[in-house]
């Protein structure tokens, strides 16, 4: 055989095993990217179901809502997610509204987290849920 030939054989070679790397390497960043993007998609569907579960936690549909938004988390958050969930879920009749900001701040940032948000001084947050009183008549 000739130089040129081993030369091109290996070129050969190398372009295939180059192709066949970068398109694994492709295909893992898309499914990673797509991953994070069902997980942000899952938690704003259930912070908006917590929002509204606070607002009205007496209507069949927003429990209803809350309901199906949080067993969906099951399937795609992270078990810290899942652990602070579950420790707000449990708090939440038993403490003061003080308490319960730190619960649910507690759940944001693990939520923060494991959407790899980093934050040095994240606040303790609320939901603003209360019903001014015109907004009460009206409707």
């Amino acid at each position: 055989m000739g130089t040129s030939l081993v030369i091109s054989i290996l070129g050969a070679i190398s372009a295939i095993l180059v192709s066949v790397i970068a398109a694994f390497l492709a295909n893992r960043n898309n499914l990673v990217l797509q991953t994070r993007k069902l997980k942000e998609d899952h938690y704003i569907s259930y912070i908006e179901a917590l929002h509204y579960l606070n607002a009205d936690n007496n209507g069949k549909d927003v429990i209803k809502n809350y309901v199906f938004a949080r067993d969906k988390l099951f399937i795609i958050a992270s078990e810290n997610v899942i652990n602070k969930l579950l420790a707000y879920e449990e708090a939440m009749p038993k403490v003061t509204s003080k308490e319960q900001e730190i619960y649910l701040t507690e759940l944001i940032k693990s939520i923060r987290a494991d959407l790899k948000l980093t934050d040095k001084n994240f606040p303790h947050i609320y939901f603003k849920t209360h019903i001014k009183p015109k907004d009460a008549i009206s409707s």
